[in-house]
């Protein structure tokens, strides 16, 4: 759990994190670093993401959350990845600060304002990936681009003029250290009763052929960036290329960011600059933790008066 603040001036600082495990166990506030937590206290305004948010098309107030859906938003608890218990502790503790605060809505088949070719998938991110999309047109110089979040999965936004509308979600399109499609041979494990689809989702990424990498969600990626060597990061670069390169001829973006942990990792990002330079005028890095910033700018345009945000509008209270 990640917390970013912004006070209206330069950037947005990212101030700590808490295990998702501590978190469920002792409380966010509780086991967070205590400049994150004091920061969440003396909020003027916080913009959060919990699961996937397909309850929700617009951002809506936390306490007005809570009753739509089967609660804060999701149109059931299962989910596609693994569930640790923090995040319903989160929202819960949040609405007992006297602190206005905002639930992002996932991006889905029924969010107005994505292109028709995208509603034939049920999700296409959650609502982080609206924070990503934010941090990104805050540095960006064009508002038609393409964002990539590539860590244990990977998604991708697309944002034209300024407005997102679209996205390929990581159980479509390219696969990340741990999670990626189900291919033939899981259509076949899940059939079989083997498997359930979420374990194979779980381990549809990288990790079911590179023996470099463990499944221990808290530590893959980490694993990934130190063990594998440049053959695999060049593999999985060539798989996110084509998801990110696809979208953006599809919608004439000029530039591409690239987030998440694998952009840290100077072969897998020379591998990937290299195919993207091809189609982007520009291939731009977020800078760590872009969905937590991202969520931070878009709290403060609620608090500036804002009515919309990328075309996703804001419920107001």
């Amino acid at each position: 759990m990640k917390v970013a603040a912004y006070d209206g001036e330069g950037d947005p600082e990212f101030l700590g994190k808490a295990p998702r495990p501590e978190v469920a166990r002792r409380g966010l506030l509780e086991a967070l670093p205590e400049p994150a937590a004091e920061a969440l206290r003396e909020a003027e305004c916080v913009c959060l993401n919990y699961g996937m948010g397909d309850a929700l098309t617009e951002f809506v107030p936390l306490e007005e959350a809570e009753e739509i859906g089967v609660g804060f938003g999701l149109k059931d608890t299962g989910g596609a990845g693994p569930e640790f218990g923090a995040g319903r502790r989160m929202v819960e503790e949040l609405l007992k600060l006297d602190v206005e605060a905002y639930l992002a809505p996932g991006l889905h088949r029924d969010t107005p304002g994505l292109d028709r070719a995208f509603r034939i998938f049920s999700h296409v991110g959650s609502g982080e990936k609206i924070g990503t999309a934010r941090m990104a047109l805050e540095l960006a110089d064009s508002e038609d681009l393409v964002v990539c979040d590539t860590s244990s999965n990977t998604v991708s936004v697309v944002v034209k003029d300024g407005r997102i509308v679209g996205g390929i979600d990581a159980c479509l399109g390219a696969p990340g250290v741990l999670q990626g499609p189900l291919d033939l041979e899981a259509i076949r494990a899940v059939d079989s009763g083997k498997c359930s689809a979420n374990e194979a989702f779980s381990r549809g990424g990288v990790v079911k052929v590179a023996d470099c990498v463990s499944e221990d969600v808290t530590d893959a990626v980490n694993e990934f960036i130190e063990r594998c060597g440049r053959e695999w990061k060049e593999a999985l670069a060539k798989l996110v290329a084509w998801e990110v390169a696809g979208l953006g001829v599809v919608y004439e973006c000029d530039e591409a960011w690239i987030g998440g942990g694998l952009a840290e990792d100077e072969d897998f990002m020379s591998a990937l600059r290299g195919l993207l330079g091809k189609t982007f005028n520009t291939v731009g890095v977020l800078p760590p933790e872009p969905a937590s910033r991202g969520l931070a700018l878009i709290a403060a345009d609620i608090a500036s008066g804002a009515r919309e945000v990328m075309g996703v509008r804001i419920s107001r209270q």
